[in-house]
């Protein structure tokens, strides 16, 4: 039994080092023009979606490729904190870390009292630096973590506890199934809880029935209302999200090689594009071809694709952080502390494998853990199926963990005689699982990838130099990418150099003649210098190849406005705009002036309101809402946002203009 006092200091170094630690990588990571602009898949997208539920789109209008209840969470910390993204990531650093709450006490379950087990684990858990920086990323795995975790604990409880065993296994249930709609691939999880529960539960036959029905049945409970609106929406089934077709095409196909190796750009839209083809001519989803695709390969090409499962399988367990979504190596080891620790998974990897090896044959190991190393199996079992990358594998941590600190504890107690125990046999068999097998990785393309990241991420910021460093390599490394020519071509008009913008969209476009970004990016460039037949040329054009881009629709507007003063027709463009993207805030402002020329002031501050939503910091659109404000009499309100305005920029034109207006009508 541990002394009291030493368990108490001990775990006040532990807060103490485990928040100074998360401040200090929040600090590296605010160097980053990424912090601020969330760029590059998944955490674009996330980003986006939190963004249309603030602007007031509460329910999807199509099935997004992402699971929803993380961008719900992400909008709820958006709205709270004024996106404030340190705040925000520190929340979620802050919510990560409490997540070992859980685990502890389901460890005190386990071991019966506080034990030195207890203490290493929330050693790990509190240092480890991985876990951080995914938890600190726009990324569902920051929520899916804390729902995994607490559901683990009360199926503990819930074994435990005779009288009231029917609530926690319910209230464990709809904590696995908020973790299906965080990710979908909790559901394997939820499943092998399920059957424990239902067959190797060591208790009478009624009960083992009893609580596995509560668990599934409170599970599905949560999953069945976005099941249904899914379907509804789509017209077919999509349990959680849609792509799934997709996702098992990824790691079961001729060209997988384990990993997430085919990665946005033109070869990912070729594949789209050629599938979205054949699959409309043969009158089946896209979904449905790709499944197709991955059950022909397994058929006729069985060997290959046996060989595919085991390297994903050992995959799962290598110690390199496998790209998944906007996490390239050089933006994932930008920090110091992430990049003086690449080898930690390595670590904790052969720790875990180590103690699974080692007590396999124990029924009491195998009992002890047993919710710990279904969550192990089941995570990994899903990366084999599918597909591998260090994200996907952050479920398995708090079993990893828990066996780690096991192993350890094991040591500590044994060292005598621990070498005679199979120790060093087991653990070289982990080693050799961990950090022989080779990935194939193309490191000059996570590079470049990263550089257009991050190229587009400075030009948000306002860091041109910077950006045209990083586009111009991203050029170079990846000249067939049209991205990084129409981000150049968007750099090059903001220095006011519209020849080698127009260059740069010419060569967009002939990278990938079905992007229709570069014609946009055209388009727009000819309506500036006025060359309006030219523009609406590129216009219809882009049109052609894709109709359902927010921007194109934006920018159309403006056009149209421009060339044809048909407000009319501008007006609808812009609602298509904000049918694709509620939270385009440039399109909200438009319509929100737009309703004030027509006197419509009411609609006019009901947009800028929205708009603000969007950007609460935005000084002109603050001065546009007190201006709507002032026109409909309410004068204490409009000198309250102009005083905020002007507070936020003094020298804002809009704003003194606004203030005379508002002088010259005073009594």
């Amino acid at each position: 039994m541990i002394r009291r006092d030493l368990i108490i200091s001990w775990i006040l170094i532990l807060v103490a080092a485990a928040f100074g630690i998360r401040i200090i990588y929040l600090m590296q990571f605010s160097a980053s023009p990424l912090f601020c602009n969330p760029v590059g898949p998944d955490v674009e997208e996330y980003d986006l979606w939190a963004k249309q539920i603030i602007a007031g789109k509460l329910i999807w209008n199509y099935v997004h490729i992402h699971a929803p209840l993380y961008a719900y969470a992400l909008a709820l910390e958006y709205w709270i904190f004024a996106f404030n993204h340190f705040n925000v990531r520190l929340f979620q650093l802050i919510i990560g870390l409490a997540s070992v709450i859980p685990v502890l006490f389901s460890l005190r379950i386990i071991d019966g009292k506080w034990t030195v087990h207890s203490l290493l684990l929330a050693s790990i858990w509190a240092v480890y630096p991985p876990l951080i920086y995914y938890q600190a990323e726009y990324i569902s795995e920051a929520l899916l973590l804390p729902l995994i975790c607490t559901s683990i604990y009360l199926l503990y409880r819930g074994e435990r506890d005779e009288i009231r065993h029917s609530t926690w296994f319910a209230i464990a249930g709809v904590a696995g199934g908020l973790a299906i709609i965080t990710h979908p691939m909790s559901g394997l999880f939820v499943l092998g809880e399920a059957s424990y529960l239902l067959f190797l539960q060591k208790t009478k036959f009624k009960f083992k029935l009893k609580s596995s029905f509560r668990f599934l049945l409170a599970a599905s409970l949560v999953v069945a209302p976005v099941a249904l609106y899914n379907y509804k929406v789509l017209g077919k089934v999509a349990p959680v999200q849609a792509n799934s077709g997709f996702n098992f095409y990824l790691g079961n196909n001729p060209d997988a090689n384990g990993t997430c190796y085919l990665r946005p750009g033109p070869e990912w839209n070729k594949v789209h594009q050629q599938a979205q083809k054949i699959a409309s001519a043969a009158f089946v989803s896209k979904d449905q071809f790709f499944l197709s695709e991955s059950s022909y390969f397994i058929k006729h090409d069985t060997f290959y694709w046996a060989n595919l499962i085991v390297q994903k399988a050992l995959f799962t367990w290598n110690f390199r952080e496998l790209t998944s979504g906007a996490d390239p190596a050089p933006l994932k080891y930008f920090t110091p502390i992430q990049n003086f620790s690449k080898w930690t998974f390595a670590l904790v990897a052969i720790l875990a494998l180590t103690g699974i090896f080692m007590n396999i044959r124990h029924s009491s190991f195998l009992y002890s853990y047993r919710h710990f190393l279904i969550l192990i199996f089941s995570f990994w079992l899903v990366q084999t199926i599918f597909v591998t990358s260090g994200r996907y594998r952050i479920a398995m941590l708090p079993g990893i963990f828990v066996i780690a600190a096991f192993i350890i504890e094991y040591i500590i107690s044994h060292y005598r005689s621990s070498l005679h125990n199979h120790l060093l046999p087991c653990a070289g068999i982990a080693a050799a699982i961990v950090l022989l097998p080779s990935p194939d990785i193309s490191f000059a393309r996570e590079n470049a990838e990263a550089d257009t990241l991050l190229g587009e991420a400075y030009m948000k910021s306002g860091d041109l130099l910077s950006a045209e460093k990083h586009l111009l390599k991203a050029s170079y490394s990846l000249a067939n990418w049209s991205r990084s020519y129409n981000l150049l071509g968007l750099l090059a008009e903001k220095k006011n150099n519209p020849a080698s913008a127009e260059e740069y969209y010419r060569k967009a476009i002939e990278c990938d003649g079905s992007d229709p970004y570069g014609l946009m990016n055209l388009g727009v460039l000819y309506s500036a210098r006025r060359n309006f037949t030219k523009a609406n040329e590129c216009f219809k054009k882009a049109f052609q190849m894709d109709d359902k881009i927010a921007d194109l629709h934006y920018n159309y507007a403006v056009f149209i406005s421009k060339y044809k003063g048909n407000e009319i027709l501008s007006e609808r463009h812009y609602w298509k705009c904000l049918e694709i993207d509620p939270s385009h805030r440039k399109a909200l402002n438009n319509l929100g002036v737009v309703k004030m020329v027509e006197g419509n002031y009411g609609d006019a501050g009901k947009y800028f309101s929205h708009a603000l939503r969007i950007e609460p910091s935005n000084p002109e659109l603050i001065v546009n809402l007190a201006a709507s404000e002032f026109a409909q009499d309410r004068r204490a309100e409009a000198e309250k946002l102009l005083k905020k305005a002007l507070g936020l920029n003094p020298g804002l034109r809009s704003g003194r203009e606004l203030e005379k207006i508002m002088k010259g009508t005073s009594r």
